[in-house]
C-alpha cells in the first residue's frame, strides 16, 4: 500500500516538473516585438509654403469669387495644395510654384485667417488675414408681420419700399444704403403699390392693379397722375429716355403716357405683364401669354412709337421649365446688356447673357424663391423683393452683382 502511494506521488512530481520546464522553455523562447519607429532620420521636409498676397486685395465675394494667391513653394500639382479660410477649405483651380487660383468658400467675415499647406511640407504657411464679403444678404431688418411689395431706388441709392404690416397698408418706407430707415409717405387709399419708379422731380410714380398711374411725394399721400381709359389694370411701369411712361398689366395693350401732354397711346399686346423695363431703345416686358412664361420686346422708333413685340427670351422653353411652369416676375439689365430675370423657380434669379441669350442661375445656391420685384441702387447693388411662401412677402434681399445698372431714365441716369 505504502509502495503504491510513493510510486503515484513520484509520478505526479515528475509530471509537474516536466510541465514547468516545458513552459519555461516556451516563454524563454518568445521574443517581444518592438514597435517600428515613426522617425525617419533620412526624411527631409519640403520648404514651407509662403503666402505673400491675395488678389483682389480688398476682399472677395464669399462662395462666388476666384482669388489669386501669390507666394512661393506651392506644388505644381493642384491637389497637393490645401488652402484654408479659417477652418473651411477653398477649392484650388490652378497651381504653379508661385501662384494658386482658388474659389473661396461661402464664409462671410471681415477677418479670415488664410493659410496653405503643401503635401510633403511639415509646416503651414504663415497666416494672412483676408476679407470675404456677402454677395447676397437680407436687408432692412423686417419684422415677421411686415411685408414689402413695390420697391424703387433713387440715384443716391436710397431704397423706397411699399409696406404692409399685419395685412394692413402702412405707406412707403425709405432706407439709406446703410440700412437706416424712416417713414417716407403715409398710406393713402391704396393697400400697397406693386410697381414703383423714381421719376422727374424726385417723385415716386406708382401703380397697383388699377387703371391709373399715381405720384407720391415725401410726407404726402398719393396723387392721381393719369387715368388710362380702357386699361384693365397696371402692374408695373418705367420711363424711356424722353421721360415718357410705359405701363402694362394683365391686359390687351402696353400703354405710353406722353411726358408733355399726358396723352395715352396703346400698343397691342395680349398677356399678363408683371414687369416692364426700357433698355437700349426697346420696351421689354416679362410675364405670361397663354401657357408661356417669357420676356418679349418691341423697338421704340424715332417717333416714339413701338414696333411689333417679338419673343426675346422664352423661359418655358428652357430644360426643366415647360408650359405653365415657373413664372417670370421681374426683369432688369446691367450695362453689358445682360438681363436678370426674377422667377418663382428654385433658381430664383437667372442671368441671360446678351447676344447668345444663354441662361444660367445667378449666384447659384444663394437665393431662395421667389423673386418678385427688382430695384437697382447705386453701384453694383440690386435689391430684390422675395416672396417666401408664395403668398406673403417679408424680405428684401441686397445683392452685390459686381456690375452696374443700365440707366433708369426716370431718376436721371444717363
Amino acid at each position: 500500500m505504502k509502495k503504491n502511494f510513493c510510486h503515484s506521488y513520484n509520478r505526479f512530481f515528475i509530471f509537474i516538473f516536466v510541465v514547468t520546464m516545458v513552459s519555461l522553455a516556451a516563454f524563454s523562447g518568445c521574443k517581444k516585438d518592438e514597435p517600428t519607429s515613426l522617425y525617419d532620420p533620412n526624411y527631409t521636409s519640403l520648404a514651407q509654403p509662403v503666402v505673400d498676397s491675395i488678389s483682389p486685395s480688398g476682399g472677395a465675394l464669399a462662395g462666388i469669387d476666384i482669388v489669386t494667391v501669390y507666394g512661393k513653394n506651392f506644388s505644381t500639382v493642384k491637389t497637393e495644395n490645401t488652402i484654408y479660410f479659417d477652418i473651411q477649405k477653398g477649392i484650388v483651380q490652378t497651381a504653379t510654384a508661385r501662384q494658386l487660383t482658388v474659389k473661396v468658400p461661402a464664409l462671410v467675415k471681415d477677418s479670415v485667417a488664410v493659410k496653405v499647406s503643401v503635401a510633403g511640407a511639415d509646416r503651414f504657411s504663415e497666416i494672412k488675414i483676408y476679407k470675404l464679403i456677402g454677395a447676397v444678404s437680407e436687408f432692412g431688418a423686417f419684422k415677421s408681420f411686415e411685408e414689402a411689395y413695390g420697391i424703387a431706388c433713387d440715384q443716391t441709392g436710397n431704397l423706397f419700399v411699399s409696406m404692409l404690416a399685419s395685412n394692413s397698408g402702412i405707406g412707403i418706407r425709405k432706407y439709406t444704403p446703410a440700412g437706416d430707415t424712416s417713414k417716407y409717405a403715409p398710406k393713402g387709399s391704396e393697400l400697397y403699390w406693386s410697381g414703383m419708379k423714381v421719376g422727374p422731380g424726385g417723385l415716386l410714380y406708382t401703380c397697383r392693379g388699377l387703371t391709373a398711374v399715381f405720384t407720391v411725394s415725401q410726407g404726402a399721400a398719393s396723387s392721381l397722375y393719369k387715368v388710362i381709359p380702357g386699361s384693365k389694370g397696371l402692374s408695373d411701369l418705367d420711363f424711356d429716355k424722353n421721360l415718357n411712361i410705359w405701363a402694362a398689366g394683365d391686359d390687351t395693350a402696353v400703354y405710353r403716357i406722353n411726358k408733355t401732354d399726358k396723352s395715352i397711346q396703346p400698343f397691342s399686346f395680349v398677356g399678363n405683364v408683371r414687369s416692364i423695363r426700357v433698355f437700349n431703345d426697346f420696351v421689354y416686358i416679362g410675364g405670361k401669354v397663354d401657357s408661356i412664361e417669357a420676356v418679349w420686346r418691341a423697338p421704340i422708333n424715332s417717333s416714339g412709337d413701338l414696333g411689333a413685340f417679338t419673343k426675346y427670351f422664352d423661359l418655358s422653353a428652357q430644360p426643366g421649365y415647360g408650359f405653365n411652369g415657373p413664372s417670370v416676375n421681374a426683369i432688369t439689365f446691367n450695362t453689358d446688356g445682360d438681363m436678370y430675370v426674377g422667377t418663382s423657380s428654385a433658381d430664383a434669379v437667372l442671368l441671360v447673357k446678351a447676344g447668345s441669350l444663354s441662361m444660367s442661375p445667378f449666384y447659384s445656391g444663394l437665393f431662395v424663391p421667389q423673386s418678385t420685384v427688382f430695384a437697382w441702387g447705386s453701384g453694383s447693388t440690386l435689391y430684390i423683393t422675395r416672396r417666401t411662401d408664395g403668398t406673403s412677402t417679408n424680405v428684401i434681399i441686397k445683392v452685390n452683382t459686381q456690375k452696374i445698372s443700365a440707366p433708369y431714365f426716370g431718376r436721371g441716369d444717363l
